[in-house]
């Protein structure tokens, strides 16, 4: 084992493990100019950058309080290729008087310089891995925000990501804020469209009123509605899926569920999913 000494150029916000975790691979990518390779494996998250050199004090200055605050609540290891493709294992303990970088090796040399760097972190559960990876995928194409499953929401509420509205579908969660559009706005570009075909199954299912579908009529009026042909693919594949047809008969269309029982959604209809829908499969009529 070999260690060096080094004077901290950041400093790690009072955040939560799992914010400061997005500030880690978001100042990475930035730093070396990449997005990483992710994948889970189990209850581990795990990250590489393809580099040619990586400045071993540099690096260390810049990330290592951060890496320090995280692996106070979810170990992390780090390790890169030295000379001679050894392998690198690096470690950033602090004594509370000076912050400290350490390589671990077989030969037990210091290297100035590594070749790409692999990140590890371990998380309690694969659920959790599962959550902080949608949300790092979402902070690496600097999406500003993202839609989860309400099995993440104990989790997100306790790393104080969002907070829990049960009236909505998801759980939205804020990672920039938007100058040019509205909060709402934002969490309709954040769902994907698998959940767009949720939300619409919900409603030809069950009937149940969701606020999506309101924020969606809203963007309509206002004529800004993010991702619009997902919606309409999203229509047409949960129709396809449920059976229902849409026909024109003697100049009226109607809609016929699997068992041939005519449906009626009026465009007139207080029912904001329901003047969504007839603006998708009827958008010639006035």
């Amino acid at each position: 084992m070999a260690e060096r000494r080094f004077a901290p150029q950041t400093m790690a916000t009072d955040e939560s493990p799992a914010m400061l975790v997005i500030c880690l691979i978001r100042s990475l990518k930035n730093w070396f100019g990449q997005s990483s390779r992710t994948q889970t494996d189990g209850s581990q998250l795990q990250f590489g950058y393809e580099l040619l050199d990586l400045p071993v004090q540099e690096f260390a200055e810049t990330f290592g309080p951060l890496i320090y605050e995280i692996q106070r609540v979810w170990p992390v290891q780090a390790f890169g290729l030295g000379s001679q493709d050894e392998l690198v294992g690096l470690s950033f303990p602090n004594d509370g008087k000076s912050a400290v970088v350490r390589q671990h090796s077989i030969s037990g040399l210091w290297y100035n310089e590594l070749r790409d760097l692999y990140l590890c972190i371990q998380f309690p559960e694969p659920q959790t891995a599962e959550c902080m990876s949608r949300l790092l995928n979402a902070a690496e194409y600097d999406m500003e925000a993202v839609a989860l499953e309400w099995k993440y929401a104990d989790f997100l509420e306790q790393q104080k990501l969002c907070r829990i509205d049960h009236t909505l579908s998801f759980c939205y969660v804020i990672l920039q804020e938007a100058e040019d559009q509205s909060r709402t706005g934002v969490y309709l570009s954040a769902l994907t469209a698998q959940q767009k075909c949720q939300l619409w199954r919900t409603f030809l299912e069950k009937g149940l009123p969701q606020p999506e579908f309101e924020w969606l009529r809203n963007a309509l009026l206002q004529g800004d509605i993010p991702n619009w042909i997902e919606w309409h693919l999203a229509l047409y594949r949960v129709l396809e899926e449920l059976g229902i047809r849409f026909l024109c008969r003697d100049g009226q269309f109607v809609l016929l569920d699997r068992q041939g029982k005519k449906l009626y959604f009026g465009i007139d209809h207080g029912n904001s999913a329901a003047q969504v829908l007839m603006k998708v499969l009827f958008p010639l009529r006035r």
